[in-house]
């Protein structure tokens, strides 16, 4: 009998701002894209936020982000995105931290829409620049919404120059990564929808013999909300399965894989129209 009152609260929200909430490029999930584009001259504001916690031994991990989007015509947009990622972990028996910050650039564009047309798809390409790492990333993004239900998967693969240190002295080497994301949301209303999102993540880091792969399965709901000239989105996502593999077979027999990899992320996106 208590979802009722909420159910009701969400309506009234709901209908008192409508008249002002519709947006373009409006996010239902955290990890999954949507084809969508903002129309040229539209600008947008999104901060990110991602916690990341639990490995085999202590761990806690926050990457923040703040995007500047902007759409610039003919179904294509950019972004330029300020980035700080914090760590902290036991190292030699003690806690210790590190910080990195960077900064990137995408470009998207959209092929096809997703209500006109039998699939959205949309073409994505980023590159990051920080301190000891260059990365580039592209993804092929594909969505439909189908009355009141929307779908939407992206194939992501990323490649990263990463600078360390061998025998004393700088050296780089790559790390590779392939992501599968899946999502299914649900419009409760026109502003409120609530769903899951799926996520498979497998990175070969550098500096393992052998060329070592950590692969983790990733699910779990999310939600996201739309008000006047702003919108949010959440994502909570357990581990729930994981394998590594080196160039001699298996390493661990757990059911996670938490060497590089967390036991939970969750990420909140706010942005705001202007």
């Amino acid at each position: 009998m208590k979802t009722i009152p909420l159910i009701i609260a969400i309506l009234v929200l709901d209908i008192a701002l409508s008249p002002d909430s519709s947006f373009a490029n409006r996010r239902h999930f955290t990890y999954v894209y949507e084809s969508a584009v903002l129309p040229k001259g539209s600008h947008e504001l999104e901060i990110w936020n991602t916690l990341r916690v639990n490995r085999k031994d202590f761990y806690r991990g926050l990457d923040s982000r703040a995007e500047f989007e902007f759409g610039l015509g003919g179904n294509l947009q950019t972004s330029l995105y300020l980035n700080l990622s914090s760590e902290a972990f036991i190292e030699n028996g003690e806690i210790s931290s590190d910080q990195t910050l960077g900064f990137s650039n995408e470009w998207k564009y959209k092929v096809l829409d997703a209500t006109a047309d039998v699939v959205g798809l949309a073409l994505y390409g980023e590159g990051s620049f920080a301190t000891q790492e260059i990365e580039l990333e592209g993804k092929i993004i594909l969505d439909k919404q189908i009355d009141q239900l929307l779908i939407a998967f992206n194939a992501v693969g990323e490649h990263s120059y990463v600078t360390g240190t061998s025998a004393g002295q700088a050296s780089t080497q790559t790390e590779e990564i392939m992501e599968l994301d899946g999502g299914a949301t649900y419009f409760i209303t026109q502003n409120f929808t609530a769903g899951i999102e799926v996520r498979e993540h497998i990175k070969r880091p550098p500096g393992f013999e052998g060329g070592g792969t950590f692969g983790a399965f990733f699910a779990g709901p999310s939600l996201s909300y739309a008000g006047p000239n702003w919108w949010s989105a959440i994502s909570i996502m357990p581990q729930v399965a994981g394998n590594a593999k080196s160039g001699s077979g298996t390493i661990g027999t757990d059911k996670l894989e938490l060497t590089q990899h967390e036991k939970l992320e969750a990420r909140l996106l706010l942005a705001f129209e202007f």
